[in-house]
């Protein structure tokens, strides 16, 4: 990125800008962004740099067009890399300056897209049908306080965390092929018993004297499946749905 810009000595004037605002060895540090892009890189939306950042300088302070000295960048970061630190600022920046407006906006575009991570990820207990992003969203702009500043992964887990003292819902089930070697049956049934899961099927293959469990977990399971896996001479995890649902939505 080499987005340039001409300015008197050590100082420029942005203007309709968003700024986020990062401390660190006691000194604080700015970038200028296109308002409406901060949350887009965030989420994971917006990849390029420069389609976020007004220009690729660190600032003091913004507002007055003050640039950070290279010293207190060498200090503070470790390295003179303004880009390098523009992207640790918009990682972990905590103070993003918008109009009211704009951050009720950022805060509905936040919510929508919590929303719809929840109703792709989740269903009722009872059933494992999903329920719909407008459900989801009723619900959650009653009590639950979004954070622009957290990625949305982060907010989803958060979320659902927030809605089972609500409505009944779960993560949905991931359903996953364990294929192990023959003779390895013990190690697997002891392995399982610290993995909570559902089992599907079980079938046996004499031609590569393999045998094969289908089953069903909670995704938070998946990286002790996969260790279990490879702790097997001949372990092999497959996934085979990453969200087991029925059809259908949930009524409230």
């Amino acid at each position: 990125m080499s987005r340039q810009i001409n300015q008197p000595i050590n100082q420029v004037r942005l203007t309709n800008v968003a700024v986020v605002r990062f401390n660190r060895s006691g000194r604080r540090f700015e970038i200028a962004c296109y308002r409406n892009k901060v949350m887009d890189f965030r989420a994971g939306l917006e990849t390029d740099l420069s389609e976020v950042l007004q220009t690729d300088r660190i600032f003091t302070n913004v507002s007055k067009g003050e640039f950070a000295k290279t010293k207190d960048l060498e200090k503070a970061f470790g390295t003179h890399d303004e880009e390098a630190i523009a992207k640790i600022i918009l990682e972990q920046g905590n103070s993003l300056q918008v109009s009211d407006l704009e951050r009720n906006q950022q805060i509905q575009n936040t919510l929508s897209q919590i929303a719809t991570w929840v109703a792709n990820n989740c269903v009722h207990p009872d059933t494992c049908r999903p329920y719909t992003v407008s459900q989801i969203k009723h619900v959650l702009q009653k009590n639950y306080a979004v954070q622009t500043h957290k990625a949305i992964k982060r907010q989803y887990l958060d979320a659902v965390k927030f809605l089972k003292d609500v409505i009944p819902i779960e993560r949905a089930k991931m359903e996953l092929s364990l294929q192990y070697a023959r003779g390895e049956e013990s190690m697997v049934e002891e392995g399982l018993k610290d993995i909570p899961h559902r089992l599907i099927k079980e079938s046996n293959d004499s031609a590569t004297q393999s045998s094969v469990f289908i089953l069903q977990v909670d995704p938070s399971m998946y990286r002790a499946l996969d260790e279990l896996a490879s702790r097997l001479q001949s372990g092999k995890l497959e996934i085979l749905q990453q969200v087991v649902t029925q059809q259908g939505n949930v009524e409230l």
